[in-house]
């Protein structure tokens, strides 16, 4: 209707044309087929175009934190911005493009006194982070896709981007592709995305995902910065997933294959049993070539109680087979970031939440974490605060004990304790 009275118009209005002047195709004929076709192709184009979504939005917190010693022979203090901010443009019925940025900003350091047995130690300024740039800002891509299906039944997801797959909460066996684990001590899911293609594919009850993981494929070569560009077939490595919905539990099959990893198998579970949501992995190194047979495994539970449900109870357990119980292996799993959740054999955590704690936006939580393989452990204790009026934060106190240089007190010293301040405001 947009275009015919775009015609009507230009049938009714008058024409000015100077001597000699020769009318274009259109104004010679205004009810040509041709021009019709083109005047509907030019509104649905504008139609279109005001279809156009755009979507900004993502999350900024300030964490300050300080650490002593029990006996407060050293301290270290810190503060710094950190977030992620997205934007999102998508034409429905069509695919979507979605950018994140992950950035951080070192606000304040502080560091004195010494805590023997940490590794930074004895002498010397500890409990204190890599020195950081007060005068800049770290950015990291974390995510960059196009999103697009095929008549709704294939849909595509192509570009750097992360994988959330498994149903565990605080060690992930099954996560196979992520370049690192979820940090359970972090607000913030910070991590980058590997570049790759995945594509989805519902099957009523059940869904198949499959993912192309190109991050091999350029490669660098530690002189100067150069790359090397790989055999395309040779270093992309498959993932694939299978999940299926039964009898109200959701069960998946997992797999990760390639010419240059040591090839993964994963199954997980996740549903309700007598009140309870309890989920489960288990994921396994397959013994093929030179690699020997490894395997992980994750068993959670968590519970909602009273009767207007303000109470929480959740826990979970994990084995590692690539763990180890020797803590003098520390050192070099201190830079691969395996401390201190992967570090050890067997680890558990427990926790209670009590929300609505005297008034609507106050919950306190009390939260415990235990390497059982060499008897370090931490306790925090948060008190989270989310009235109108005033952003949201959270208190922490939190005791990391059980010896020192152990995965809980590598990096503070026995019996250290620290006060922490987040700040978090989603945009």
């Amino acid at each position: 209707m947009r275009a015919r009275a775009g015609l009507f118009g230009l049938c009714c209005a008058p024409l000015f044309l100077a001597p000699g002047a020769v009318l274009p195709v259109s104004a010679q004929d205004v009810f040509d087929t041709g021009s019709f076709d083109q005047a509907v192709q030019q509104g649905t184009q504008q139609e279109q175009k005001s279809k156009l979504e755009t979507q900004f939005g993502g999350n900024l917190l300030y964490d300050t934190s300080a650490t002593t010693t029990a006996d407060f022979a050293g301290y270290g203090v810190g503060g710094s911005f950190s977030g992620k901010a997205f934007v999102k443009v998508s034409v429905p019925d069509y695919g979507a493009l979605y950018l994140a940025y992950n950035f951080s900003k070192n606000l304040y350091q502080g560091a004195g006194g010494t805590v023997p047995g940490v590794p930074f130690g004895p002498a010397g300024p500890v409990l204190a982070q890599p020195a950081g740039d007060l005068y800049g800002a770290n950015y990291a891509l974390a995510e960059f896709f196009a999103s697009l299906d095929i008549a709704r039944k294939v849909f595509f997801r192509i570009g750097n981007q992360l994988l959330a797959w498994g149903p565990s909460v605080i060690w992930t066996p099954v996560d196979f592709v992520n370049l690192q684990k979820v940090n359970p001590l972090s607000p913030l899911d910070l991590r980058v995305g590997k570049p790759g293609i995945r594509a989805t594919v519902p099957l009523g009850i059940s869904n198949v995902f499959l993912f192309a993981d190109m991050s091999g494929t350029v490669t660098p070569t530690g002189a100067g910065g150069a790359l090397v560009v790989n055999d395309l077939f040779q270093s992309t490595n498959l993932a694939a997933r299978w999940d299926l919905t039964v009898s109200g539990f959701e069960l998946a099959l997992t797999g990760y294959v390639g010419q240059h990893i040591q090839d993964r198998a994963g199954f997980d579970f996740s549903g309700r049993v007598l009140g309870f949501d309890v989920y489960g992995e288990l994921a396994a190194g397959l013994p093929i070539g030179v690699y020997s047979l490894t395997w992980s495994s994750s068993l959670g539970f968590q519970r909602t109680l009273g009767e207007l449900s303000y109470w929480n109870v959740a826990g979970e357990l994990f084995m590692n087979d690539a763990g180890t119980t020797d803590a003098s292996t520390y050192t070099g799993l201190a830079a691969s970031g395996d401390l201190p959740f992967y570090a050890g054999r067997f680890y558990a955590y427990g926790s209670l939440t009590r929300t609505h704690l005297f008034m609507d936006g106050l919950s306190e939580a009390i939260a415990g974490f235990l390497d059982v393989s060499d008897a370090s452990f931490l306790v925090r204790l948060s008190t989270s605060v989310d009235v109108p009026g005033l952003a949201p934060f959270t208190f922490s106190l939190g005791w990391a004990g059980g010896g020192d240089r152990k995965a809980f007190t590598w990096f503070t010293g026995n019996n250290s304790l620290t006060a922490e301040l987040q700040v978090r405001v989603e945009f």
